[in-house]
């Protein structure tokens, strides 16, 4: 009796600590977590809230998600989250803001006020045209088809969208049910490698010092002899900070987690962290470096309606991006390290853009140099993975050596790639003049195999010797695929 009674008490205390786990720890990330990404979804992309529940939140994703409870008011355009009613948290939605997490409805209303009125952009859609005639083109609907099927009973792959450009124009694209060439989608660490191009937009236009410069955050600044005051704009960007960071997503306690979903300011809780390694001196992956990147600008932007405007005017407007949000965090900074939203074309358009080596419609955007800067390892660099914010080959491509395995399917040496969380991908390959992204909500890593996807489609587009083609900007946008559900 007495070991039962012993049972009894450990599996209540173990219940008990269970409990205090998910309300302490767990409940006000599932909560914001559920919030800000229904908020998104719906608002920003345009789904359904079921389908952005469902879905976007729920699908192969964390069990304990399924406890939050999420309420939808589509009149004044915000969702709320609690589990049980406790840990409440809400996300609002803000016109070319997107959504932007609050603690309660009178910051709803802090944030509505404080919203800039920004000129909206004319788009500029991408022409389109079949592909060249020495492409195989059953061999490119079947890579098509695969891409979007479901192999097995439950879904995984889940493929929303893949456009595919050859020599600026859309050549191929293919939606699922519910998503159109017009439907934003997030990009996750994608905006990683935008805010690369916003950089080097401003460096173009003489608003920021040379990369080797030391990045100016008041908070290193104003602290003498603090040694973060050394870290460059170069060490940001190729992930070589030196600042620690955890960048576990399975934990809700790491650094990205909390930084993204729980602190009220992204850049802030980036630009506090402590120093773990000399500046320059190791490659670690690190969500932190692009907040404190997006704080730089907006240090050298003035004001914050100059800094709000940056990526609007200083690329969107250029590009005809029509359909692009990047969302701030509750303190009014770009969560450049994730929260960009934008159409699948409007999104090829950021890579053709890096294929043109920054000339746009004949017009110069980024510096000389720019792109082969971004694209290319650093000198100590042993794996050549990594360049400045955007991926020179795919994770998992390498030995421990750095020396390219020969076990995974191929692809061309030159090719480069902006990636996301869920199975985002930019991909640009100048040796093929092709640019392909494809967007998804793919949480197992092995329910598509984007090596494969892009080594089957260099298999079919022959390599040329030309110089990439400037984007032909259309009239209309009209698609070359059919919606594939």
């Amino acid at each position: 009796m007495h070991l039962i009674k012993a049972i009894f008490i450990g599996l209540v205390l173990i219940g008990i600590s269970v409990l205090a786990v998910f309300f302490i720890w767990l409940a006000p990330v599932g909560a914001a977590y559920s919030a800000k990404i229904m908020c998104s979804a719906i608002f920003v992309d345009g789904l359904t809230s079921t389908r952005a529940r469902d879905v976007d939140v729920l699908a192969d994703n964390n069990a304990l998600l399924s406890l939050i409870t999420t309420n939808v008011d589509l009149r004044n355009q915000t969702v709320s989250a609690h589990a049980f009613g406790f840990r409440k948290r809400f996300a609002v939605y803000r016109p070319n803001l997107g959504c932007t997490l609050a603690d309660d409805l009178d910051h709803v209303a802090q944030l509505r006020n404080s919203t800039p009125v920004m000129r909206p952009v004319t788009p500029r859609p991408l022409l389109t045209t079949p592909p060249p005639a020495n492409v195989d083109r059953r061999a490119l609907n079947n890579i098509l088809f695969d891409v979007m099927d479901e192999p097995g009973l439950h879904p995984e792959r889940r493929t929303r969208a893949v456009v595919i450009l050859h020599d600026g124009k859309v050549v191929a694209e293919r939606y699922a049910a519910g998503i159109t060439a017009d439907t934003p989608l997030p990009g996750w660490s994608m905006t990683k490698s935008v805010f690369n191009v916003i950089l080097g937009r401003m460096q173009f236009e003489g608003m920021m010092p040379d990369i080797q410069d030391p990045v100016l955050i008041n908070e290193w600044q104003a602290e003498p002899n603090d040694p973060r005051a050394t870290i460059n704009y170069d060490d940001l960007l190729r992930m070589r900070s030196g600042l620690e960071f955890d960048e576990s997503y399975a934990n809700p306690l790491s650094d990205v987690v909390q930084m993204l979903f729980i602190e009220p300011a992204a850049a802030g809780y980036a630009v506090s962290m402590p120093l773990e390694n000399t500046p320059g001196s190791d490659f670690a992956y690190n969500s932190g470096a692009s907040n404190i990147l997006s704080a730089a600008i907006r240090n050298l932007s003035g004001s914050r309606s100059t800094y709000l405007s940056r990526p609007t005017e200083l690329l969107f407007r250029p590009l005809g991006m029509s359909s692009a949000v990047i969302e701030t965090d509750p303190e009014g900074y770009f969560i450049a390290s994730s929260f960009m939203h934008a159409s699948a074309r409007d999104w090829a358009k950021i890579g053709q853009l890096f294929l043109q080596d920054g000339v746009w419609e004949g017009e110069r955007l980024l510096p000389e140099g720019w792109v082969g800067y971004s694209t290319s390892p650093a000198a100590e660099d042993p794996y050549g993975l990594y360049g400045a914010h955007w991926w020179i080959d795919l994770p998992g491509s390498r030995n421990e050596g750095g020396t390219p395995r020969n076990d995974v399917p191929q692809i061309p040496e030159d090719a480069y790639f902006a990636l996301g969380h869920d199975g985002q991908s930019l991909t640009v390959i100048p040796s093929r003049n092709l640019v392909v992204a494809r967007f998804g909500v793919t949480r197992n890593s092995g329910a598509f195999k984007l090596r494969q996807f892009i080594a089957d489609l260099s298999a079919i587009f022959p390599a040329t010797s030309d110089a990439p083609a400037d984007a032909p900007i259309g009239s209309d946008a009209t698609t070359t695929g059919a919606n594939d559900g």
